[in-house]
């Protein structure tokens, strides 16, 4: 049982007994009356799960969930229990059912009806259904119910008149009206429509029934003998539907287009950070296709078209009312409506098709696929088709998207079937680099560094002008001056800014380049954030902010821990992470903070006591500085040597770290003057650095624990014993990477005027003895010296302070 388990489930300890359907039966079988089927899993690591359960043979569909036994799981649960508890009886059916898991204490599973669904209760409970959705006898057959997301339902009108009705826990992410103007501008789209006496709101959207089903169901139906021709003609007419909607969307939609152009960088980055939670194994090869596929999607950007954003066979209803030659379409759910590249879209309807075929194989062009092959005849029929090679690189970006619903699906091979996602994802990505019109030349596509992409809406530049200066001041609301601390290239000639007020406080913003050059800067409140809800609650409670990053995270101070604030996907990971460093460390004998809590977007720690090497280095404490790095060098090789469990570390390989140094310096390149260099000098610096990192060893190369980010800001000392703080990169790798990084920056802290000549030989003798004794291999200290050298250069350019001292860096790398 435990194979079919997320690496991670040990935080919710009921997600065991959920994921079994035998186990499951159990407890709720002979309430609900058969046995019980899983499927739709959301799974929050440490918070709460919960997914679909199919009754066999009755038909009924309910719900079930798992909450975490300790935080405020127990207390989420008693709140869905008391509020069923309120309701009317015929609203809430049989109401909820609770069971303890057996050999788990406080751990206890949830099961309740459609209608007893937590966030999708009141949009029943308008339309009248609340208690039959899903049960059998029911009128309405039910067509689709995501738990805590949507249900969707036929049924007919008062008249008579059969209909769809969506009912969804939030409003739609896109423009309500916009399906109602492209069908009024004649696409071929499904619009919505008012029925009198039933609910319409941005929750109950009701459709009109049109054909006789959708594409995906035709071209699997074997019985028909015309419905293989029948499905090629119909794929065909869907072909030309969509090239409709890209050409003409946008100017039927009006000023409101839904969401804007998908990220696939920083999505394929989140999927594999979710993996994490489920098997890092998979999730540092889906981290490693994912920047594949992203580097061939961004590449050369396209200019912005309406995209269905979520097409599919089964997202295309067809009428053959008409008879042969005559189909009818009409493209639906078009809740996913934003802007982008057309390849998107039609890549998107590919992957769908691969993986219904379960293929492993990838096909050497789109056209291979016979139903892509007709949608793609269709759609040159209306407009210029996108090249092979985008389609293909689209393709493997959406079968990484969907790559963890095997795990969704609770199937108990999802491990298997995930890899082969994985797989079809790369060859696809390896097809891309060769098909015509192909942008990422030959060998190793993923070290590519793709450039910026433009911001929506306006017209592809060639980049931001020269001599770009990072400001070392911005303005707050009021005028005051902001210190401009830290800075990180974003996407779209964009920083990320880390400011300090005149109160001392730490700040985050952004600032966009404009024409000029000028920088338009927007500046977040203190201890704010939309994309770290939490961070707001912890700095009222008297919580003092020491690091934000705008989005991506923040770190409070408070009397008794530090709380870190992640983005949604990244705290199951730093926490699984964390914990197991706490032990390898404590046991290496060093101070590790522990895991003091946890929850969807954030870890507490345990505080350590002591100042940093870095803070004694620039203060001048020679004797404990000089102490620190004598117990650091007696302490590391255990560590180093630990053996951890089994898939409890990532692997971090050369090439992980040649694709760094490639990323880097394309940040560089998007904001040129920065540093004093010839056009093409840094990624040049780059690609010889990285090609030394993965040339063939002529021997075995040892593996370490690595910390990944190890620097004299991560080792505190308090006269006694020696900390260590933040693993949340940390690996299996080779040693000499950490060795490396630690003495690169003791040359930085001297260049920076921080850290005297007699103390930074203190700390090289340190690195060398431990590099003796783990046997680390000269020349890959160079080459990862190296690439430390030129990381630091692109990071510190961004931080205006210390410009100088970047260029130093560049300059000091051999050419």
């Amino acid at each position: 049982m435990t194979a079919r388990l997320p690496r991670s489930w040990k935080s919710l300890p009921a997600l065991a007994t959920l994921l079994d359907p035998d186990r499951l039966a159990e407890l709720f079988g002979a309430e609900l009356g058969g046995s019980l089927r899983t499927s739709r899993l959301r799974y929050k690591p440490g918070v709460s799960a919960v997914a679909r359960v199919d009754v066999e043979p009755t038909g009924a569909v309910h719900w079930v969930a798992a909450y975490a036994p300790s935080g405020d799981g127990p207390d989420k649960l008693d709140r869905i229990l008391a509020r069923t508890a309120r309701e009317p009886a015929h609203d809430r059916g049989t109401g909820v059912l609770v069971a303890g898991v057996p050999g788990r204490p406080g751990a206890r599973l949830a099961v309740g009806r459609i209608g007893t669904d937590p966030d999708l209760r009141r949009p029943l409970a308008a339309l009248g259904r609340a208690g039959d959705v899903g049960q059998p006898g029911d009128p309405a057959r039910l067509l689709r119910y995501n738990p805590r997301r949507r249900v969707v339902l036929t049924c007919a009108d008062d008249a008579g008149t059969r209909l769809v009705t969506k009912l969804t826990a939030g409003p739609a992410s896109a423009d309500a009206g916009l399906p109602a103007r492209l069908a009024a501008g004649g696409l071929p789209v499904l619009a919505p429509v008012a029925v009198p006496g039933r609910a319409g709101t941005p929750h109950a959207v009701h459709y009109p029934w049109f054909g006789d089903g959708d594409l995906a169901s035709l071209a699997a139906d074997r019985s028909d003998a015309l419905g293989h021709g029948a499905a090629l003609e119909a794929a065909a007419a869907a072909g030309a539907a969509l090239a409709r909607l890209h050409v003409r969307g946008p100017s039927l939609a009006g000023p409101a287009r839904g969401g804007a152009d998908r990220a696939p960088d920083r999505k394929t980055a989140s999927l594999a950070g979710d993996m994490s939670a489920l098997d890092p194994r998979l999730a540092e090869r889906c981290a490693r296709v994912g920047r594949a596929a992203a580097a061939a999607i961004m590449h050369r950007p396209r200019p912005s078209v309406l995209l269905h954003g979520d097409f599919s066979a089964d997202q295309v209803l067809v009428d053959r009312s008409g008879g042969p030659g005559a189909s009818e379409v009409r493209l639906a759910d078009l809740d996913r409506v934003r802007t982008g590249a057309a390849a998107d879209d039609l890549g998107c309807f590919l992957a769908v098709e691969l993986l219904e075929a379960d293929a492993v194989e990838a096909p050497s062009g789109p056209d291979e696929n016979a139903l892509t092959g007709a949608l793609l005849r269709g759609y040159g029929s209306e407009t210029d088709l996108p090249e092979s090679s985008e389609v293909l690189a689209w393709a493997a970006f959406h079968v990484l998207a969907r790559s963890m619903e095997p795990f969704r699906s609770t199937v108990p091979d999802w491990r298997e079937r995930t890899g082969r996602r994985l797989e079809l994802a790369e060859r696809l990505v390896e097809r891309a680099s060769r098909a015509p019109g192909a942008v990422v030349p030959g060998a190793r596509p993923a070290r590519s560094a793709p450039p910026s992409l433009p911001r929506p809406g306006r017209a592809l530049e060639p980049g931001p002008p020269a001599a770009v200066r990072v400001p070392e001041t911005v303005p707050d609301a009021d005028g005051s001056p902001l210190r401009v601390r830290r800075a990180w290239p974003g996407a779209d000639a964009r920083l990320v800014l880390e400011l300090e007020d005149v109160r001392g406080r730490v700040r985050a913003g952004e600032a966009v380049l404009d024409e000029g050059p000028r920088w338009s800067v927007r500046v977040l409140p203190y201890g704010e954030d939309p994309r770290l809800p939490g961070l707001a609650a912890a700095v009222a409670g008297g919580g003092r902010v020491v690091v934000h990053r705008h989005r991506r995270r923040a770190v409070v101070q408070t009397p008794d821990r530090f709380v870190k604030f992640l983005a949604r996907g990244r705290a199951a990971q730093v926490a699984e992470l964390s914990d197991g460093l706490h032990g390898l460390g404590t046991a290496a004998g060093f101070a590790v903070p522990a895991v003091l809590g946890r929850a969807e977007d954030r870890v507490e720690f345990s505080v350590l006591p002591g100042r940093s090497l870095h803070e004694l280095g620039a203060a001048g404490r020679a004797d404990d500085y000089r102490a620190a790095w004598a117990q650091w060098a007696r302490r590391w090789p255990a560590l180093a040597t630990a053996v951890p469990e089994d898939g409890a570390l990532p692997e971090h390989t050369a090439e992980d770290e040649a694709r760094t140094l490639a990323r880097w310096a394309g940040h560089l390149d998007a904001f040129p003057g920065l540093l004093a260099a010839p056009p093409g000098a840094v990624a040049a610096l780059a690609r010889r650095i990285g090609d030394d990192l993965v040339a063939p060893p002529g021997h075995r190369r040892a593996r370490a624990v690595l910390h990944r980010d190890l620097h004299d800001k991560q080792v505190l000392f308090d006269g006694e014993r020696l900390g260590l703080l933040d693993f949340d990169t940390a690996a299996l790798g080779e040693p000499e990477l950490d060795l490396a990084n630690l003495a690169v920056h003791l040359d930085l802290r001297a260049a920076q005027g921080l850290l005297e000549a007699s103390s930074r030989a203190a700390g090289q003798e340190a690195v060398d003895a431990v590099a003796a004794v783990l046997g680390a291999d000269p020349a890959r200290l160079a080459v990862h010296a190296d690439g430390t050298r030129l990381r630091l250069a692109c990071v510190y350019a961004f931080r205006p302070r210390w410009r100088g001292v970047a260029q130093g860096l560049l300059d000091g790398l051999r050419p």
